[in-house]
């Protein structure tokens, strides 16, 4: 990942300067986890380039 200049190989270098190496190896495996799970269950193609919107909080009634 050091040697990579994509988001995840960035997001993965920096979290692992602040966390150690085991959290971030217990990270990623759940990162991807959440990817292929959303990729099966919406039936899409993985876009390594996407970024999700926030969903907006319901409003309190």
């Amino acid at each position: 990942a050091h040697r990579r200049t994509d988001r995840l190989s960035r997001w993965i270098v920096q979290l692992q300067a602040r966390v150690g190496w085991y959290r971030t190896l217990v990270a990623v495996a759940n990162k991807h986890a959440r990817i292929l799970w959303a990729i099966l269950a919406r039936g899409e193609r993985f876009d390594p380039s996407h970024v999700s919107t926030p969903s907006t909080p319901s409003q309190p009634r």
